[in-house]
């Protein structure tokens, strides 16, 4: 008789910190998934003088150069970040149930699963671009009215935030399960976004609430970084006070290494969050799906 799921969200918040500190060599593929990025931008190109630009145009072969580097370096960290997935999805599993992991072994499987792991961002990727083209739309149109009409499409765009919000979510959630099934149980992309997409629907609210877990362990993880670094800064400021140069030169690499550990501890110990959870959510939906009178 199927009996509905209760999730003990401390005892996999226990789990994963044990996984965390099991296999240490996980971080480095947690590296790759925890940070983020942005940009900016400005008319720049107005502001800067003649010297600037005369620098500019001198130097055509140097910034191409350093153009191409960066698409490389890009590229590269893409290609790490597909592979770290699967590496990292797969190496929580296993080590969680006890079976031993070597880092050559769980970089294959994030080889293996890379190319599924990338149509997965990719489709990810179109759904939010024809949905923002589809809610623009409405907003844009009433703009031709004039001060009316922005005022119209203000008010439009107020009421199609939230379900914006709400799906945004409901895409997280579909393709934090998705990846993990191509991963743990080698489902095509199509095929794993469809049970994704069941698990997000049948437990939409045990994963708003693994959400709040991994945010509010966000915060934890900020407040460390922040006090880390102070308390790291302390004798290379000192340094400083005598050599400018000789605090830089010593701080700034011993504070990038601490970051790269800390953020890879922190990224490993997230993925087991929601890897744990998805085990879970999964045998349930197997036991349900096995229950006489339930429809596939």
């Amino acid at each position: 008789m199927y009996a509905p799921l209760h999730i003990d969200y401390w005892d996999i918040v226990q789990r994963s910190q044990r996984v965390v500190f099991k296999h240490k060599f996980l971080w480095f593929f947690g590296f790759f998934l925890g940070g983020g990025g942005g940009s900016g931008g400005g008319n720049w190109g107005d502001d800067i003088g003649p010297e600037a630009r005369h620098w500019v145009t001198t130097h055509v072969e140097l910034l191409t150069v350093l153009i191409v580097c960066a698409v490389v370096l890009w590229l590269a960290l893409v290609v790490m970040s597909l592979i770290s997935k699967g590496a990292l999805i797969s190496g929580i599993s296993e080590t969680d149930q006890g079976r031993h992991i070597t880092f050559g072994g769980q970089w294959s499987i994030g080889v293996k699963n890379a190319l599924r792991i990338l149509g997965l961002g990719m489709l990810s990727l179109a759904a939010v671009l024809v949905v923002m083209i589809a809610l623009a739309i409405p907003i844009l149109l009433p703009l031709a009215a004039g001060e009316v009409g922005i005022v119209i499409a203000i008010v439009i765009g107020a009421i199609l935030f939230l379900p914006f919000i709400a799906f945004l979510f409901a895409l997280s959630f579909t393709i934090t399960y998705a990846e993990r099934e191509v991963v743990l149980r080698g489902i095509d992309v199509f095929t794993a976004i469809g049970t994704g997409w069941e698990m997000t629907k049948r437990y939409a609210g045990k994963s708003f609430m693994m959400w709040l877990v991994s945010l509010l362990a966000g915060m934890a993880f900020a407040m460390v970084v922040i006090f880390s670094l102070l308390m790291l800064a302390i004798p290379f400021v000192l340094i400083g006070m005598a050599n400018l140069v000789l605090g830089l030169v010593l701080g700034i690499p011993i504070a990038l290494a601490v970051m790269f550990v800390l953020s890879g501890a922190f990224s490993t110990f997230v993925y087991s969050l929601w890897t744990l959870l998805y085990e879970k959510l999964r045998v349930d939906l197997d036991a349900w799906h096995a229950e006489p009178g339930v429809i596939a």
